[in-house]
């Protein structure tokens, strides 16, 4: 990415063009992980990049400039989700993630399927139950379907935080899981 040299604090800044250009592709791809929709991920896109459009003056070029493009990526793309209210389904990601077969398919028995949305709804409920801190990450991980180094990136914590927080996570949702 080029950029040009400030006057006054010898950092460099970047145009706002330069800006787009260098993290459109990468917000696209972040916000199609959560939204699961090209017309709603583009949305986002623009969203994003009209915030920092409209606030790029107070910008602070020391800070870290992507994390404040994901963190409003994330937050816009949060805000979709809630206004369609969306809830998983058998073929989300993170059922097809956790071993779950798309079983939506013509040869499944009502009985089955009852069974199944069970399951979900389980596994639902024992995620909204996991503290805030497990509950984020494993929701990134394994339902938003991000890798670890998004993850690092959007919470802005070490490797290791995220590897033993998913780890803690996962053996509570194995605890709670094993009690019902």
């Amino acid at each position: 990415m080029d950029m040009q040299p400030t006057v006054g604090r010898g950092m460099p800044v970047i145009s706002y063009e330069q800006l787009f250009e260098h993290y459109k592709d990468k917000v696209n791809s972040f916000a199609w992980k959560i939204l699961r929709s090209k017309m709603d991920s583009e949305e986002a896109v623009q969203e994003t990049f009209l915030k920092l459009y409209v606030n790029f003056e107070r910008l602070d070029p020391a800070g870290s400039v992507s994390s404040l493009i994901f963190t409003t990526a994330k937050n816009i793309c949060i805000d979709m989700l809630r206004k369609r209210k969306t809830k998983l389904s058998l073929n989300h990601p993170m059922m097809k993630h956790e071993g779950w077969e798309d079983q939506a398919g013509d040869g499944m028995h009502p009985e089955e399927a009852l069974l199944v949305k069970e399951a979900s709804d389980d596994l639902l409920l024992a995620i909204r139950k996991l503290p805030k801190a497990y509950r984020l990450m494993v929701y990134q991980r394994y339902v938003l379907d991000l890798s670890m180094e998004e993850i690092v990136e959007l919470n802005n914590v070490k490797m290791n935080t995220v590897k033993s927080r998913l780890k803690r996570g996962r053996d509570m949702l194995k605890k709670t899981l094993d009690r019902s």
